[in-house]
């Protein structure tokens, strides 16, 4: 897009209308690149427990990111959320320009329970549950970089009610690379 408003702007009239149909011919650009998607290894899943997916923002841009908690055996997105993570310190005081209202911090995690993995359809193949948890960073064609890490908590009711951790996770890489780990995947 941004070469089509440079060639309007700096080549003569005359050429335009070659502009349009290079354009016209030319396939829809696709609208979002994925950086980088990380996943967990498939978890298993037990009555009663709480899985709790939680993205971080490590980069010096906006993080645009999908968490998503997905059924092994059925393929079924058992849950999702879409955050926008603002760099680390984007609201320290002294960040903010005077005047302006510092925005919250949205809520980086996703929580889903086994009974939500149950439903999914996983729990009537009569095989044990098994949940992978999902981050997928986004963004647009012309944008910064952005970096983020993630992981998943599995925790289970104690007896006082409160919740323990019986397990903590980190996502690992799992987008498709070339040899120079540069991502080969896009969304359109």
């Amino acid at each position: 897009m941004k070469l089509l408003i440079w060639l309007l702007v700096y080549w003569p009239p005359v050429y335009w209308p070659i502009v349009f149909l290079m354009a016209a011919a030319s396939p829809a650009w696709p609208r979002v690149a994925v950086v980088f998607r990380l996943a967990s290894p498939p978890l298993p899943v037990q009555a009663g427990q709480e899985f709790t997916l939680c993205a971080a923002n490590v980069g010096r841009a906006n993080a645009d990111i999908v968490l998503n908690f997905v059924s092994v055996l059925t393929g079924a997105i058992v849950a999702s959320k879409q955050v926008t993570l603002p760099p680390p310190g984007a609201g320290v005081p002294g960040s903010i320009p005077a005047g302006a209202v510092p925005s919250p911090t949205p809520d980086p995690c996703l929580i889903t329970t086994a009974e939500a993995i149950a439903n999914a359809g996983a729990a009537t193949s009569g095989r044990q549950p098994l949940v992978v948890a999902l981050m997928i960073v986004r963004h647009g064609l012309f944008h910064g970089a952005v970096a983020a890490t993630a992981s998943v908590q599995v925790t289970v009711a104690g007896a006082n009610g409160e919740r323990q951790t019986l397990a903590s996770v980190p996502l690992h890489l799992a987008t498709m690379t070339n040899g120079r780990n540069t991502p080969i995947e896009t969304v359109r």
